[in-house]
């Protein structure tokens, strides 16, 4: 494809006209219509802006900055999405310029500089309660008034230093490798007569490696330039937590700590018998190798000891892989979807795409026969393409027009998977089969949302309540039943076999321990840092660990690596998906593990209390309608192997039971 933005079509059949997204942008099409549509922005700013200030209604000053949002979510998602997936790389680039031009897409961030637009907005505020202001009018204008985001700078010392640390790389000769797969060490670079690892392998190889100096070769290196990233960003950010933190449901950093504190106390017994197991594993190794051991547990040992654990489970991906065929999983997946929330998806014959490989489908509610959206897949990885496992990204939010139209949602998926051929079909390994419903999650927040705003479109929730909805559709690929709709043998058609499904649903409570302290030591030590209570972040590390993980008191390689990416982004939610999932499980065990987990009247009252708001409640509100209750931390706690004596007023234990 060159660089016109060809567009293809699948077959001559019609699609949507409500569908507003362009795939066939030239280049010089996108700065055309980037240049107009700023012309446009322009204008009805201004007119916001220069309104009397007695005659400001709901119409002329929340509707028209509403139908302009929405269509700039539109012009910028489309820009967004070309730049990730466009075969052409002078489309591409173009996009790339547009969005360098166009203001955020959010107009929460665009009031912050039109002082002119936002006093109009404050004036109407003033006199709410004589306009006849709906709710959502209302939280709309409180939204706007309250835009107070803090913005990184690209030339940051910070940001400069992460680029840095991605370049670096260290090298190992073949025995120095040992037990990595011959298959691994095929793809690293030569240097001479050894291999290049770079810095964002180092833990993965960490886990492959039986050489303990070379884990810890690994293990220091990537504490040492974690450190520098960490020291830099400690005096770089201001004391601003609590200034973020509430907009989020948790809002305070003292009730983050307290939740962070609660977790950790009681997933502190199950880490030290995992840590326990862990150093009985390291003993026996060194005794069968002839290794020296010291009775002790280095951070550079825990990939790999922590690998070994999940291999006694005994679950052979590779076999079970075979049971997961792209198309088998796809159709599994929307089957659950349909039955769960009463949605049907069909393919949308001749739809215009990016690419030949995408695919578009449409979602109708099966109640009404009414379309409530559309979603694409692009899962095969291409020359260009974004490289990652899987990506949601909403296109075109549902929302009403002041005129009382209604736009449809549009989302679509973004995976690298291998593309399949006739001799060859696509197999997804079990961690792939989580991503993909992870991703769905997300599309069907997106899809069923009906809202007025496009500001409360289904991703624009709290920041700490975004992935909750997209871990709950984790959830039903760790069950017996809708794995057993998911999947079949690709030869044979054949379902799993029973032992092969229960070792798979009992590996997930490995390490759960010590994997969820790990996350508790990161997040303490980001709200640390961002409150300017630290002033050595390695010292913090090293007693952090100490206390709640109960390593030898040196720093964490795993631990301030990770630290930094979450540094570099969600400075207001670094603690989310922790917050989310406790979240998602309380929903999950309340509600479909107690009363069906293919339960539709329980999937409908998850559809209309959590997905269909939006973003137009709060997510403390929705929660409560759905459970009947305040959320708790009991069921999280239960599905990590934990066995609760009260929970929902009598006695629960885990469906699946840790392996001894």
């Amino acid at each position: 494809m060159g660089g016109t933005g060809e567009v293809y079509f699948s077959s001559p059949t019609w699609a949507y006209t409500d569908n507003l997204l362009r795939w066939d942008l030239s280049p010089e099409q996108i700065q055309q219509t980037t240049d107009e549509f700023i012309t446009k922005s322009n204008k009805v700013f201004d007119a916001v802006g220069s309104l009397d200030l007695d005659s400001v209604t709901v119409n002329n000053t929340l509707k028209a900055l509403a139908d302009l949002e929405a269509e700039h979510m539109v012009q910028w998602t489309m820009l967004t999405y070309l730049f990730l997936v466009s075969p052409s790389k002078e489309v591409r680039r173009a996009t790339c310029r547009a969005r360098m031009k166009l203001p955020h897409p959010m107009f929460v961030e665009v009031v912050r500089t039109r002082n002119d637009v936002y006093r109009r907005i404050l004036a109407l505020g003033l006199k709410v309660d004589e306009v006849n202001a709906a709710v959502e009018d209302k939280r709309y204008m409180e939204r706007l008034l309250a835009g107070n985001s803090i913005l990184e700078t690209e030339d940051s010392s910070y940001v400069q230093l992460q680029h840095q640390v991605k370049c670096l790389s260290l090298t190992f000769s073949r025995d120095e490798l040992g037990g990595v797969p011959e298959d691994d060490l095929s793809y690293l670079e030569a240097d001479g007569d050894k291999l290049k690892i770079k810095h964002d392998k180092y833990k993965y190889f960490m886990e492959k490696c039986f050489v303990p100096e070379t884990r810890k070769k690994l293990g220091k290196a990537d504490n040492q330039n974690s450190m520098e990233l960490l020291k830099e960003c400690s005096r770089e950010f201001k004391p601003h937590i609590d200034f973020v933190l509430n907009k989020n449901m948790v809002k305070s950093a003292n009730k983050l700590s307290i939740f962070l504190e609660e977790l950790a106390h009681k997933l502190k017994p199950l880490g030290d018998k995992e840590r326990t197991n862990l150093l009985k594993l390291k003993e026996d190794e060194c005794q069968q190798r002839s290794l020296p051991y010291d009775g002790k547990l280095y951070e550079w040992d825990m990939p790999y000891y922590k690998a070994q654990v999940m291999k006694q489970y005994g679950v052979d991906h590779n076999q079970l892989k075979e049971y997961f065929p792209l198309e088998v999983v796809t159709q599994g997946l929307l089957d659950i979807c349909q039955d769960l929330l009463g949605l049907s998806f069909s393919l949308v014959h001749g739809a215009p795409v990016w690419h030949p490989d995408v695919t578009l489908y449409r979602v109708t509610d099966l109640s009404s026969g009414q379309t409530i959206g559309q979603f694409y897949l692009d899962l095969f990885t291409r020359e260009g393409m974004y490289k990652v496992a899987g990506h949601f990204v909403g296109l075109q939010p549902g929302c009403l027009w002041s005129d009382g139209s209604r736009q449809m949602a549009i989302g679509a998926i973004v995976t690298n998977f291998s593309k399949p051929t006739a001799d060859s079909p696509l197999l997804l390994m079990h961690n792939d089969v989580v991503t993909y419903f992870h991703e769905f999650g997300h599309m069907v927040h997106y899809l069923c949302a009906q809202v007025d705003y496009a500001a409360f479109n289904g991703r624009e929730v709290e920041t700490d309540f975004v992935e909750a909805p997209s871990q709950m559709l984790e959830n039903w690929v760790w069950e017996k039943e809708p794995l057993q709709r998911i999947s079949k043998h690709y030869k044979t058609g054949a379902p799993i076999p029973d032992d092969l499904l229960d070792k798979l649903i009992k590996s997930r409570l490995a390490n759960t321990g010590i994997i969820y302290l790990e996350k508790i030591v990161q997040y303490k030590l980001y709200q640390a840092l961002h409150a300017q209570t630290v002033l050595d972040p390695a010292n913090e590390c090293r007693r952090l660990s100490k206390d709640i993980l109960g390593f030898p008191a040196f720093q964490s390689p795993i631990i301030l690596s990770i630290c930094y990416q979450l540094v570099a982004s969600h400075s207001d939610g670094f603690y989310r998906y922790l917050w989310s999932e406790v979240l998602s499980m309380d929903m999950f065990y309340s509600r479909f593990k107690e009363e069906g987990i293919m339960n539709p009247k329980v999937g409908l009252d998850y559809r209309n209390c959590i997905l269909k708001p939006g973003a137009s409640k709060d997510a403390k509100e929705m929660l409560k309608n759905f459970l009947g209750r305040e959320p708790n931390q009991e069921a999280f706690l239960l599905s990590k192997g934990i066995t609760l004596s009260t929970c929902s007023g009598r006695k629960l234990r885990p469906r699946c039971w840790r392996k001894d």
